[in-house]
């Protein structure tokens, strides 16, 4: 076997079992619903690359847990759920046939949820193994997953949306661990970077705007300005403009773009208001700066 994490997909070669539900082909962003009936057997978990939520769909039976050392034992069934967490093995047992669901999450969602939630950038998340606990909010989530994968329907998206963030919310609430960077003004991790600036380059042409920023790094507009401010040193609306007037440049070194054209694809409403901004910004005219370009 190889050291890479498992995927959702690849789970059923550690535990076989009968499939019963998939939603690996659905689209669902950041989140998986798997669904299977078990005989008994141990079953090796191997490093995954999701974080896992057990939830029981049979009558009561025992399973058992080890990491390694000692085993733990506790009742499961209906109306209860297991947690596994990413990246770590362990051994899991039952006896009896047991019917599941899996709920699949990344750990990309709940660390973007956790900026949201804190409105700061987490240092670590550790979400431990749970072995059983009753846990009606999950239950009710797995519920509707189960809905939406079967009938789907108007909104399903946004239903999904919906779901995913309340599971990334209630394991934050419930289960999680999070150490907090002490510095509310720290500078974007390089991740965060990178998706800003993916996000305003490919959007010069397009009314961008704070709020779509922020999401993409999954922190406040306030929280989001002061950070950007910080890192790039300009306001998110003044950073736009530099680059929208640097794309403008290039076009206007081509030569034979119409101005309104380059107006159009830089961003702005018309050519009037490009001519205004692009001279503000350069001193020039953009038909003066053409021709000395």
């Amino acid at each position: 076997m190889n050291n890479a994490l498992i995927t959702p997909n690849g789970i059923p070669e550690w535990i076989p079992g009968e499939t019963t539900l998939d939603s690996s082909g659905s689209g669902w962003r950041g989140l998986t619903l798997k669904g299977y009936n078990y005989d008994g057997q141990d079953a090796d978990i191997p490093p995954m690359r999701d974080y896992m939520i057990v939830a029981y769909d049979c009558a009561a039976t025992t399973m058992s847990r080890s990491d390694g050392g000692s085993w733990e034992h506790a009742r499961v069934g209906k109306g209860r759920v297991s947690l596994l967490t990413r990246g770590e093995k362990s051994t899991w047992r039952w006896v009896d046939p047991i019917s599941v669901r899996h709920v699949y999450l990344t750990h990309d969602e709940i660390e973007t949820t956790a900026l949201s939630v804190f409105d700061r950038d987490p240092q670590s998340i550790e979400i431990n193994d749970r072995l059983s606990s009753e846990d009606p909010v999950i239950v009710n989530c797995v519920r509707l997953l189960e809905g939406e994968l079967k009938n789907g329907g108007l909104g399903q998206k946004l239903m999904i949306d919906a779901l995913r963030n309340q599971i990334a919310v209630h394991l934050l609430r419930q289960y999680a661990q999070v150490t907090l960077d002490s510095d509310a003004t720290c500078k974007f991790n390089p991740s965060q970077r990178r998706r800003i600036i993916d996000l305003v380059e490919s959007s010069l042409d397009e009314n961008l705007n704070i709020k779509d920023m922020a999401d993409t790094v999954g922190l406040s507009q306030f929280h989001f300005s002061r950070q950007f401010k910080t890192e790039f040193g300009y306001a998110p609306h003044a950073y736009v403009l530099r680059r929208r007037i640097s794309r403008a440049k290039e076009m206007l070194r081509q030569g034979d773009v119409p101005l309104k054209v380059v107006a159009l694809d830089c961003g702005f409403s018309d050519q009037s208001h490009f001519s205004r901004s692009f001279r503000k910004a350069t001193g020039l005219t953009p038909g003066k700066f053409r021709m000395l370009a």
